[in-house]
């Protein structure tokens, strides 16, 4: 409980730039919309004529409030200080790469134009890539990054103009909400081979490989074989929480994941959509296999492919009538099934 005679918690950043890029803040117009830093959820306010305030908007499940407090060149010690108690095994060169790292991402992903993600890239909308996609846009732009990256990589990119290309990224934080990797893509060539390539960014531990977002009032949580299928499901359904494997065969880390917290799953409807393929069926057998003899929750279902097409982004693409009348037809069992253990427990 926070004393009364210091009702606020203090937050150090250097500046403010640096605090809206790490509270992946939100311009509202005489607001920004942020990440609380007690709650991570994406409800904090801040007001542009008080800066060095923000709470969270969650009265009933937060409500923390902080107090920001900046601390320019001459008077850094305190910011590396809260740095180097972030990244304990890393070298201090590591570390400050890893921080550039992630403010670049952070600040691309809410500020940066992008003519790709703006337009709808494969059949997402921006309001549904943007929380999760920065677009670098340029060769040059990524250039930089691989050299400023080096130190976390311990390989130069910057050269290689096959991985220069690759300017979409996905970055994925693990569970203390710490950069762990970065998954690139590419919109000035799409015609690249593969088409993903996954770079560890934090080399101080073992990095999560899933990624997860699971409103708190989510009824339905997709498991998919990759963000942009699960961003699929959240295009049709805002409210869809999202699991996603960074590939078939990378189940461990998600199938611990669920059966460490099935606590957290107990309400939902669990609904697996791997790739309707060798390697998506061999991953969907493992993930349920885990949630029978776990017992995390007691309703999930395979989601239902068309015939023509094997993934939940293709299906949106292709034929996104027919993607949305299948979701909502798998919900609906959710609903359904609520009802029938509703009248069970009647007295």
């Amino acid at each position: 409980m926070m004393s009364k005679l210091n009702p606020y918690k203090k937050l150090v950043f250097q500046n403010i730039e640096n605090a809206l890029s790490d509270l992946n803040a939100e311009d509202k117009g005489r607001y920004f919309i942020c990440n609380c830093p007690e709650c991570n959820k994406h409800e904090a306010f801040m007001y542009k004529n008080n800066k060095h305030f923000i709470q969270c908007n969650r009265e009933n499940h937060c409500g923390s409030r902080m107090m920001l407090d900046f601390h320019e060149k001459g008077e850094m010690s305190v910011y590396e200080q809260k740095i180097e108690k972030q990244y304990p095994n890393l070298t201090t060169q590591q570390r400050q790469s890893l921080d550039w790292s992630n403010r670049v991402f952070s600040y691309a992903k809410n500020y940066f134009k992008s003519e790709a993600l703006d337009n709808g890239y494969r059949g997402l909308s921006k309001q549904t890539t943007r929380g999760f996609v920065a677009d670098l846009q340029d060769e040059a732009i990524m250039q930089h990054v691989f050299q400023k990256a080096e130190p976390l990589l311990n390989k130069n990119y910057a050269n290689n103009s096959w991985m220069c290309k690759r300017n979409l990224i996905f970055p994925l934080y693990g569970e203390d909400n710490t950069l762990d990797r970065v998954l690139l893509r590419s919109s000035i060539d799409e015609s690249l081979d593969p088409k993903e390539i996954q770079l560890i960014f934090n080399p101080s531990k073992e990095t999560r490989d899933f990624f997860m977002d699971i409103p708190q009032d989510a009824e339905n949580v997709v498991v998919s074989e990759s963000i942009l299928d699960a961003l699929s499901f959240r295009e049709i359904d805002k409210n869809v929480g999202i699991m996603a494997l960074t590939g078939a065969t990378k189940t461990r880390q998600i199938k611990d994941y669920l059966a460490k917290h099935k606590g957290q799953f107990a309400d939902k409807h669990l609904l697996i959509a791997m790739d309707d393929d060798q390697a998506g069926w061999k991953a969907t057998r493992d993930i349920v296999n885990t949630i029978e003899d776990a017992g995390v929750g007691e309703n999930w279902s395979v989601f239902d492919y068309t015939s023509e097409m094997k993934d939940a982004n293709e299906n949106l693409q292709q034929n996104r009538k027919a993607f949305i009348k299948t979701y909502n037809r798998m919900a609906a069992r959710t609903k359904q099934h609520e009802r029938v253990m509703a009248i069970e427990h009647e007295p």
